[in-house]
């Protein structure tokens, strides 16, 4: 099976969440682990359930975003000198 037949086989119609992996036979156990470990981690699907986890109020999101920012800019201007 070539890896274009793979990735099409991998593709799961309605669900952008989903992640399927395909192998051959049991000795790309291996493999197929690691290539859905890795799609799982390119999908964002592990961030996405820790960000679930806790409700975080709206104010507090921008709040933070915003000391981010300044931070950011404080060390960029550090830098400038």
């Amino acid at each position: 099976m070539s890896k274009k037949q793979k990735q099409h086989q991998a593709i799961v119609p309605g669900n952008a969440m989903a992640v399927k992996v395909v192998g051959t036979s049991r000795e790309d156990l291996g493999y197929a682990i690691k290539g859905w470990k890795r799609k799982v981690k390119n999908a964002g699907i592990i961030e996405e359930t820790r960000d679930r986890k806790e409700f975080i109020k709206p104010s507090v999101k921008k709040r933070r975003q915003h000391q981010a920012a300044v931070f950011m800019q404080y060390v960029r201007n550090l830098h400038a000198n």
